[in-house]
């Protein structure tokens, strides 16, 4: 169970003291914005990105880094391909979880883990962007000149287990996720950032298979 959590924190996460976003101001609830979301979830076919992430322990001075390249294809279909700096995949598809390390391959059921469950259901909806319609989350909307940030606290008793609040930042031209943090309950956290994102390009079949 640890290490199925563990894994799920690999994917979203950060730990976040929110005065450090000083230079958001809280926008009242807007119902064009969520709407500019929502079309932009529901048009969602593929993403195709290279992601930086940044995990952060509290126990130590430092913050591991590493890069990688992500591919979503509608429905949860998710590849996260670690290059930096060790090669690490993991596969999300056909309500099964395919880690990769180093040629050593483990497989892992979403379904009869309740936990892990809506945490797939989670990393699925921060991606695509619609999960400010969760009802498991409080939802709170903020800007700056450059992004939208959705603040979400948790609702729901299993999901307060692993996560203390998420934040999702959704850039203002395109209305897509460039950003998405989350505070474990442990204090610990992981800022991933995309870049360099394709949306709705052709994805290979071959991405979601792992040899």
């Amino acid at each position: 169970m640890r290490k199925i959590l563990y894994i799920a924190f690999l994917l979203i996460g950060h730990q976040l003291v929110f005065a450090q976003e000083s230079n958001y101001t809280l926008v009242p609830q807007n119902k064009e914005i969520e709407t500019k979301i929502n079309n932009m979830a529901n048009s969602l076919n593929t993403i195709q990105s290279d992601f930086t992430q940044q995990k952060h322990m509290t126990y130590l001075s430092v913050t591991v880094e590493s890069k990688g390249k992500f591919w979503y294809q509608k429905e949860n279909k998710m590849r996260w391909q670690y290059t930096e700096p060790y090669k690490y995949t993991i596969l999300i598809k056909d309500g099964k979880i395919t880690i990769d390390d180093g040629g050593k391959n483990s497989e892992f059921k979403v379904k009869g883990n309740k936990i892990f469950e809506q945490m797939n259901e989670i990393i699925s909806a921060s991606i695509k962007g619609t999960i400010m319609k969760d009802e498991r989350f409080a939802v709170t909307l903020y800007e700056n000149n450059a992004f939208y940030m959705v603040k979400l606290l948790p609702k729901s008793p299993e999901v307060k287990e692993v996560i203390a609040e998420m934040f999702m930042y959704f850039d203002k031209t395109g209305f897509s996720v460039s950003k998405v943090k989350m505070v474990e309950k442990s204090g610990d956290y992981t800022l991933i950032n995309f870049s360099n994102k394709k949306v709705n390009d052709p994805i290979p079949a071959s991405v979601f298979i792992l040899n």
